[in-house]
């Protein structure tokens, strides 16, 4: 298979951290268990009742059931977020009130870093592809933890601090052209000469094509193995995991 791009046209290499390179599903869910288990077992429910894995996909359940209506609410993901945890654990000897949520979920943010695990093939991929690209990181979130979680992965000899952009230090969340834009002029680069890659249509192609660069689309449900799109004049490539990259360059 002839790969899509080829370092004579493209130098660099953006990449999406959460659920691209990083499995976060995954560490939510054994974030949120950790610290389930932390407040049950003060309360001491009733087993018959609860169960923390009941919890977790009672919550699950209903953030699905939101973000699936065919009409979406106009409420912020804090909102939803507790309107979920309240669901969740309805049948507790607890107030979850919006401190109480607040308070939670900063607890289950500190405990995914503990579980933070790559995607297969993350490593072998990054080392194939900077031998004839720079890499970098475009990433909604906090530069802190994304920082941490590169040096904890042992990313750094392939994409160092200063190539990491972040919406909360370099601008607007994406898919806002903006923080592209910031990302373009750090590395010195053209948006022909880019391509960014992500798990999310919205925020990692919609909004790199909005920016003038071509993107792959990591989307595990694709029916074809590699698939080619068009968003006007940028090219779109769909694949299934993150180790495929290798036969797109």
């Amino acid at each position: 298979m002839s790969p899509f791009f080829s370092p004579t046209r493209k130098k660099f290499i953006f990449f999406d951290m959460n659920n691209t390179i990083l499995d976060r599903r995954q560490c939510f869910d054994s974030a949120f268990l950790e610290v389930m288990n932390d407040y049950t077992a003060r309360w001491e429910p009733d087993e018959s009742q609860f169960s923390v894995q009941d919890a977790l996909q009672s919550y699950k359940m209903e953030w699905s059931r939101h973000r699936k209506a065919p009409i979406r609410s106009p409420i912020s993901p804090d909102e939803l977020r507790h309107i979920c945890l309240r669901k969740a654990l309805q049948t507790l000897p607890v107030n979850v009130n919006p401190m109480f949520t607040r308070a939670f979920f900063e607890q289950v943010e500190e405990q995914e870093d503990n579980f933070v695990a790559l995607f297969p093939g993350v490593e072998d991929t990054l080392e194939a592809l900077s031998q004839n690209y720079q890499l970098a990181i475009i990433s909604n979130g906090n530069r802190r933890r994304l920082q941490n979680n590169l040096e904890k992965m042992k990313l750094t000899p392939w994409i160092d601090q200063n190539r990491l952009f972040s919406s909360e230090k370099d601008g607007p969340r994406k898919p806002h052209p903006a923080i592209f834009e910031s990302a373009l002029r750090s590395m010195s680069a053209v948006p022909s000469q880019c391509v960014m890659v992500g798990n999310s249509w919205r925020n990692d192609v919609v909004g790199a094509a909005s920016s003038g660069m071509d993107a792959i689309w990591i989307h595990p449900g694709n029916i074809k193995k590699i698939s080619e799109r068009r968003i006007g004049k940028q090219k779109v490539i769909i694949i299934r995991s993150f180790k495929q990259l290798v036969y797109t360059f």
